[in-house]
C-alpha cells in the first residue's frame, strides 16, 4: 500500500514537535510516535489539557513525552517554544502542524474569516518559520514538516479557474501568490462578495455545515506547503535537507467532526507514516491514505 519506504532511521534521540496535540488526531499523532520509541514534545494552547494529555501518556507506559504550552495565534508563544526546544535538545527532526479551527455554524463573517485564517493559515507558516532553524542538519534522509491539511482544500471545490490554473501549477507556487490568495479572499468576505461564485461553497460537494473559510484556509496550506517544497528545492546545495507534505487525515470522528467516519487512530496513520518514511516522490505533495492525492 503506498509509496516505497525507508528503512527505520529513529531512536530515542529522534525529537517529534506536533502542535494542537491535547486531544482528537493531534494527540493520537503524538501516541503513534511515542510508540515508536521517539521523544515527542506535545503542544497546546491550554496548559492544564495539555499536562492532562501527557498524564494519560504517561498511564499508557510513553515516559518520552513531553509538553510546551504553544498558542499558535501568538508569536511571542511561538518565539518561546522555538528558544525552549533550543536550550533542552538543541534541535529537532520532525515538526508536525495539525492545530487548526473550523468555520462557525452560522455562517462567514470578516471576524470569523480571519480568526480561521489566522490560525488555520498563517499560523502554520509562523510556527514553520520558527522552527525551521531548529530543523536538524543530519536527521537521516532529512527532517521532516507535514501540514495537516483535509480534502477540503483540493481544487475541485474551487470555482474560480484563474486561482485553480495557478495554483495547479504546483512547482510555481510561491508564498507570495498565496497570501494573495488568502487576502483577496479576506478582502471579499469584509466587502460581501465571497458568496459571488468565486470561493468554495461546499454544499454542492455535499456539506451541510458552512465549512467556505476553512475549506479556502486548507487549500492555502496544500499550496504553502509547494511553495515552501519550491523554496527548498531552488536552494545551493550543500543547505540543509527538509522534507515537507500535507496531509488529509479523513474525516474523522473528533470534537471538529463528530460526525466522522474514521477513527483518530486511523487519523493519524498517513502523517505519522510521512513522518517516519518521507516518500521522495511525494516532496510537496498532498497524501491521504498513504497516497499522493490530487490536489
Amino acid at each position: 500500500m503506498g509509496q516505497q519506504a525507508e528503512a527505520k532511521w529513529w531512536s530515542k534521540d529522534t525529537v517529534a514537535v506536533v502542535t494542537g496535540a491535547n486531544k482528537g488526531i493531534g494527540f493520537e499523532i503524538v501516541r503513534q510516535l511515542a510508540k515508536e520509541g521517539i521523544t515527542v514534545v506535545l503542544t497546546a494552547r491550554d496548559g492544564t489539557r495539555g499536562a492532562e494529555a501527557i498524564e494519560s501518556l504517561k498511564k499508557q507506559g510513553f515516559q518520552n513525552v513531553n509538553f510546551h504550552t504553544l498558542d499558535v495565534g501568538s508569536q511571542e508563544s511561538i518565539d518561546a517554544l522555538a528558544e525552549w526546544l533550543r536550550t533542552t535538545y538543541g534541535g529537532i527532526d520532525i515538526l508536525i502542524n495539525n492545530a487548526g479551527i473550523l468555520d462557525d455554524p452560522n455562517g462567514v463573517n470578516f471576524e470569523i474569516a480571519k480568526s480561521v485564517l489566522a490560525t488555520n493559515y498563517f499560523a502554520v507558516k509562523n510556527v514553520t518559520k520558527a522552527l525551521f532553524p531548529l530543523l536538524r542538519d543530519d536527521t537521516p534522509g532529512g527532517a521532516r514538516v507535514i501540514v495537516v491539511a483535509s480534502r477540503l482544500g483540493q481544487l475541485k471545490g474551487l470555482p474560480n479557474k484563474d486561482y485553480v490554473t495557478t495554483l495547479s501549477d504546483r512547482e510555481h507556487i510561491t508564498e507570495d501568490f498565496v497570501d494573495s490568495f488568502v487576502n483577496k479572499y479576506l478582502e471579499d468576505v469584509a466587502n460581501g462578495n465571497h458568496n459571488k461564485g468565486d470561493w468554495p461553497d461546499l454544499t454542492k460537494l455535499g456539506w451541510e455545515a458552512p465549512v467556505e473559510t476553512y475549506a479556502v484556509s486548507k487549500i492555502a496550506v496544500i499550496a504553502y506547503v509547494s511553495a515552501l517544497h519550491n523554496t527548498l528545492v531552488a536552494r545551493h546545495e550543500g543547505e540543509k535537507k527538509i522534507n515537507v507534505f500535507s496531509s488529509c487525515p479523513g474525516h474523522v470522528r473528533t470534537d471538529l467532526a463528530p460526525n466522522g467516519i474514521k477513527t483518530v487512530e486511523e487519523g493519524a496513520d498517513t502523517p505519522v507514516w510521512l513522518a517516519l518514511h518521507s516518500p521522495k516522490e511525494g516532496l510537496g505533495k498532498l497524501y491521504g491514505e498513504r497516497t499522493i492525492l490530487d490536489f
